[in-house]
């Protein structure tokens, strides 16, 4: 009769054991985002288990708690059953049998099965477990503050970078669309982006000194097609305002005064060391659309207009008047066909490899060639990156404009 007492007591706690280390690897590997859409919902279920995973420390502490508790007690019960019926050789028997029980109903079966769907799990066990969380908190929160004594708390804010592998796990699994995952990512690089990282450069800047007559004003507008052009008095390092492609048409159409010194209008001045999302607010508070970025001695690096500071956030705008052009090609042959102008570190993001810049603080794919070579650049000149090499096809003056990058690393992995 004691021995099926014993028996019956040790698959009691062996269902047990099974219940904490099923419940463990649902909460463990449980979707919070999943869980806080149910909640929002009006699942109560989905509520209570958020806010048991706010505590994971109790909540881990009372299940290792539990589970250890329970695992002594039936491995010394299936002791005392196994030596009353096989004598000597009872020890043996149960490190034998409650190995392979431990294991097999214990870890191996309930965690697989959590594991599958562990936030169906975390509703079905919150509740009990809830239960236990109130019974042996006096228990876990000893063991709790003994821990934190023990070992330094460890930071559990996720870094930008932990946050776009989770965004990529989610486009993995279908939740998001790739669109929909590159405009969260570039949502959550664009504070970092600089306003002189987006401008237009000083020597692609289209600008008119103060003194041009309305005709060549036109001119300059019908040729450039810019609805704003910034204006300059002497050189373009002083920059006086901005003119409106549409108030001198304006103007033209009804007779009225169009010279440049009617026209300007006054041009907002901004540091280069601006992030671009401040650039943005100061874009809506002063209701600008163009802004002159000056270095530290009051030079003009360029200019940045909202389009350019949007477009860092969702890409390339075009419309129906512009020359659809990309910075980068990718040709059938593997190279890439690359402008001066491009980013470095877009080139670097294209090929998947991070080559050392050696002390380049820059952007530009053309400037990066001129650091290496130490001249200006000539056509068929070569900058050797760590076997990514890139060759000058073409040059405007001492600036190159266009680049041919070959990864020489992939024919050795092939």
């Amino acid at each position: 009769m004691s021995t099926l007492l014993y028996a019956c007591i040790i698959v009691l706690l062996v269902i047990i054991s099974a219940f904490f280390s099923l419940t463990e690897t649902a909460f463990t590997g449980a979707n919070r985002i999943k869980l806080k859409r149910m909640a929002n919902d009006g699942d109560k279920r989905a509520a209570k288990a958020l806010g048991m995973l706010e505590d994971y420390d109790k909540f881990l502490t009372t299940n290792l708690i539990g589970v250890n508790v329970v695992n002594i007690a039936s491995t010394t019960i299936a002791s005392l059953m196994f030596l009353a019926l096989f004598g000597d050789f009872g020890s043996v028997v149960n490190i034998v049998v409650m190995t392979l029980v431990s294991l097999t109903f214990c870890e191996i079966i309930p965690k697989s099965v959590a594991k599958r769907s562990p936030e169906k799990w975390c509703l079905k066990t919150c509740g009990i477990f809830s239960v236990l969380l109130k019974l042996l908190s006096p228990i876990s929160w000893l063991f709790t503050k003994l821990t934190k004594a023990i070992g330094e708390e460890e930071d559990t804010a996720m870094s930008d970078e932990e946050l776009e592998v989770l965004i990529d796990e989610c486009e993995d699994e279908g939740t998001l669309k790739d669109s929909e995952s590159e405009l969260i990512k570039s949502a959550i690089r664009f504070d970092d982006v600089m306003a002189e990282d987006i401008c237009v450069p000083r020597m692609d800047v289209t600008a008119v000194d103060s003194d041009i007559s309305e005709d060549e004003l036109a001119e300059v507008f019908a040729e450039s097609g810019f609805s704003r052009i910034p204006v300059y008095r002497g050189t373009i390092d002083d920059i006086v305002g901005v003119v409106n492609a549409k108030e001198y048409f304006a103007r033209k159409h009804r007779g009225e005064d169009c010279s440049v010194k009617s026209l300007t209008r006054p041009v907002q001045y901004v540091p280069e060391s601006m992030k671009a999302s401040e650039l943005l607010n100061e874009f809506q508070k002063s209701k600008m659309h163009l802004a002159v970025i000056l270095d530290s001695y009051g030079g003009t690096v360029g200019i940045v207009t909202l389009e350019d500071v949007l477009e860092s956030l969702v890409g390339e705008i075009w419309d129906e008047t512009d020359v659809v052009t990309e910075d980068i090609v990718a040709n059938p042959d593997g190279t890439l066909t690359v402008s001066g102008s491009a980013s470095i570190y877009d080139v670097m993001e294209h090929l998947g490899r991070d080559f050392g810049l050696d002390g380049y603080d820059e952007r530009s794919v053309g400037g990066y060639v001129m650091y290496r070579i130490g001249r200006p650049p000539e056509k068929g000149d070569m900058a050797d990156a760590e076997g990514v090499v890139i060759t000058v096809t073409a040059v405007d003056g001492h600036r190159v404009t266009e680049c041919l990058i070959r990864d020489t690393r992939l024919k050795e992995e092939e």
